[in-house]
């Protein structure tokens, strides 16, 4: 009999394209994955994978596999769920998220989940996506909303945003020019620098912290500028544009990622059904 978590890891190798990025999608070590595949290779007596200069690629009879594979892992999840449906409680999941972006994307996440699962009991976690990606990568959180870039590489892009500059009072006429930014290193930190830097603008960031409603704060006191996403911007803030010499910021992109810590059928099957409901609109 053939272990149905060989299987999900030889689907997640397949589709991802390596070994390191399946490890991550079924949760496990990267050398676990890979004793996995040869007790399943010497389960069937074949040769499943095969690498050439592009990477990890199926040989035929990986192929031949990856159809049953599909299907097993489909039934499997199927008599899962609707035993679940069935004799479990209410589902309470957790939702990682950026209280940044989650001023758009998080009234339509819960709007989902409630059409999708009625009565489905939320936790809504709020920090910076590289803190919430540790957190679904060891099941702290079900699914994390993940800034891209900042996050795990796995998951639709749900959610699309414009980035801006925001100042309150004169605080973008000063020189050098105040910033109130995230204590650390992230996509808008780098963003703003690195423009800044490119014009040759004299910057200095006075004021930091994780806490979206804390630079809005000091954005709103006249007392720095700040890169947010135009979700976030509220009254006492406004946007800074190019004829002011503000150059223009790329899109937030958000990645739905769902923890691949435990197998669980719901978690998958709701996951399924959000990115249809959001209009996921890319998935690698």
């Amino acid at each position: 009999m053939i272990d149905i978590d060989l299987l999900r890891s030889f689907v997640a190798i397949y589709e991802s394209g390596s070994f390191t990025a399946a490890s991550e999608i079924v949760g496990r070590t990267q050398s676990a994955v890979s004793l996995q595949m040869r007790k399943l290779e010497e389960q069937l007596g074949q040769a499943l994978f095969r690498r050439d200069p592009s990477g990890i690629v199926p040989t035929p009879h990986g192929e031949l596999l990856l159809a049953h594979a599909r299907r097993i892992l489909r039934a499997h999840d199927e008599v899962l769920i609707a035993f679940d449906r069935h004799g479990r409680p209410p589902a309470h999941w957790k939702i990682g998220i950026s209280a940044d972006y989650g001023q758009v994307l998080l009234p339509r996440v819960l709007a989902a989940i409630e059409a999708a699962r009625p009565g489905t009991r939320i936790d809504v976690i709020c920090g910076p996506s590289a803190d919430l990606a540790g957190q679904v990568l060891d099941g702290r959180v079900d699914l994390g909303f993940l800034g891209e870039g900042e996050g795990l590489g796995h998951g639709p892009v749900v959610h699309r945003e414009r980035c801006i500059w925001a100042t309150g009072g004169e605080a973008h006429l000063r020189d050098p020019l105040p910033l109130a930014l995230p204590p650390r290193q992230c996509l808008y930190r780098r963003w703003a620098c690195d423009r800044l830097d490119a014009m040759g603008r004299p910057h200095r960031i006075l004021y930091t912290s994780y806490s979206i409603g804390g630079l809005q704060a000091v954005v709103r006191g006249g007392l720095a500028v700040t890169v947010i996403s135009e979700g976030a911007l509220v009254p006492g803030m406004r946007e800074l544009t190019e004829a002011e010499g503000f150059p223009s910021l790329p899109d937030v992109l958000v990645r739905m990622v769902r923890c691949m810590a435990r197998d669980d059928a719901l978690l998958r099957e709701l996951e399924q059904e959000l990115a249809l409901r959001l209009g996921a609109v890319e998935r690698v």
